[in-house]
């Protein structure tokens, strides 16, 4: 983040109002796995708190604990590692089997996000994972499915949302695998080829993969998971789905690529608003003061039901990244958008003021050694 010698940035956040968030920071050129789950709580005169875990999060949410007074922060890693942040202790938990490089992984790869809804959490992954437990009970496994169809890879759950009866909204991914010559997979065979015959093959393979794509696109699937069982939602298979929110008024959104706004429920379906025109990748989204606000790589847009209209963002150090925004995702309350960027922080935003919180410098060092 600016100022941060560290060079890490925001890869995870949740909010509960605008005077209690928590996120998490990490460098993404750091060769070991390693973040700062830093958090704000405005009821106390210090209202800071960091705890460091060996692992990358990828999902951040809040819980209601049955011995807790206020909800309290929840963080997701790539390899399953829950953390659950209660005052002055940190409870760590293993989904077991999940991740890549984890001691105990079977080979069902990543985990992606975390879902809760009071003391009830669901962890999506690769592979269909699937996995679910109440307060801090033992984890359950609900799904897992490696099986490839012709062509493609497996199934993945990637973003989601819990739905008011208990249940959930899973978006899937299903993305094309081709299968080449893999040249550099076989050392003998290329210590006896030229370097010409290595550069052949090599853009044999790029062209056979390129062919590949193009005869087997990438597969999006909405699913609705509860007690036991997934229906499927119809939603185009050729839409690329990046957020999934829900609204005060209880419409679901879907946010994607190529500008795609989609709005609806499970039971009556999802109707396409998209203009075409629009060609932003809009990957997190909010309902603030009668309006959609969605952002994307470099910025943010109202959606006034037909077009994205663009918001500028007052930055708090406009003079560096050469003035340009990075969202990392929003969270929108009665009158205020509580705001992440990747680079520069946190801020809260009225519709027309923005606020940015000054974190203080301890908390953004590598080794954190206390606040100064």
């Amino acid at each position: 983040m600016i100022n941060n010698e560290w060079k890490s940035s925001i890869q995870a956040a949740a909010a509960m109002s605008p005077n209690m968030f928590t996120f998490s920071v990490e460098s993404v050129e750091a060769d070991d796995a390693f973040s700062a789950i830093i958090s704000y709580d405005g009821n106390f005169p210090q209202p800071w708190s960091r705890v460091d875990v060996p692992r990358g999060i990828v999902s951040i949410k809040y819980i209601d604990l049955p011995d807790q007074d206020s909800p309290i922060p929840i963080a997701l890693s790539d390899e399953g590692d829950v953390y659950t942040i209660i005052p002055g202790a940190i409870n760590w938990s293993k989904i077991p089997g999940t991740g890549l490089l984890s001691d105990d992984a079977d080979g069902w790869g990543f985990t992606y996000t975390l879902l809760t809804n009071g003391d009830a959490q669901f962890v999506l992954g690769k592979s269909r994972q699937l996995y679910f437990r109440n307060a801090l009970g033992d984890w359950e496994t609900l799904s897992l499915n490696l099986s490839m169809p012709s062509g493609y890879g497996p199934e993945d759950f990637s973003a989601g949302v819990t739905l008011p009866d208990g249940g959930i909204l899973i978006e899937a991914k299903q993305s094309p695998n081709p299968s080449g010559n893999h040249v550099l997979s076989d050392p003998e065979k290329l210590s006896n080829m030229s370097e010409a015959e290595i550069l052949r093959l090599l853009d044999n393979d790029l062209e056979a993969a390129r062919d590949h794509r193009y005869s087997h696109p990438p597969v999006s699937r909405l699913y609705r998971y509860k007690n036991r069982e997934f229906t499927r939602i119809h939603i185009p298979e050729s839409v690329v789905i990046h957020d999934i929110f829900r609204d005060p008024l209880g419409r679901i959104w879907l946010l994607g690529a190529d500008g795609l706004i989609m709005r609806g429920n499970p039971e009556d379906g999802f109707e396409q608003l998209s203009f075409h025109g629009d060609r932003e990748a809009l990957h997190s989204g909010v309902w603030f003061k009668d309006q959609l606000i969605v952002a994307w790589g470099y910025g943010l847009f109202r959606f006034d039901g037909h077009r994205l209209l663009p918001i500028k963002v007052k930055l708090n150090y406009p003079f560096l990244n050469q003035n340009t925004p990075t969202p990392h995702s929003l969270f929108a309350f009665d009158d205020v958008v509580l705001y992440f960027d990747y680079k520069h922080g946190v801020c809260r935003w009225d519709g027309e003021s923005w606020n940015w919180f000054d974190i203080p410098p301890g908390l953004l060092d590598r080794e954190f050694t206390g606040l100064r």
